[in-house]
């Protein structure tokens, strides 16, 4: 992954890395099994954060687009009123 993360990006530097790691590990093919194991749950940790992560990312999208219709709503009904 290239150093240089966009803003949003950088919310996610800590999954690059964690998705480049498991690339590394992948082109190991002679990774011993506990080691893969161990690669394996870091990665199924980061897996969950990053599902949490985004869960909030999401939420935080979904109030602020609820926020935006209801001002929309308010400016139509001061158009209106004219």
């Amino acid at each position: 992954m290239d150093n240089k993360l966009n803003e949003t990006e950088q919310i996610f530097s800590e999954y690059f890395e964690a998705l480049n790691k498991a690339n590394e590990v992948k082109q190991n093919t002679s990774i011993p099994q506990t080691a893969l194991m161990i690669q394996y749950m870091q990665l199924a940790e980061s897996y969950e954060k990053l599902l949490k992560t985004s869960v909030r990312v999401a939420k935080l999208g979904d109030k602020a687009q609820h926020k935006l219709m209801k001002y929309k709503e308010l400016l139509d009904t001061f158009r209106n009123i004219d």
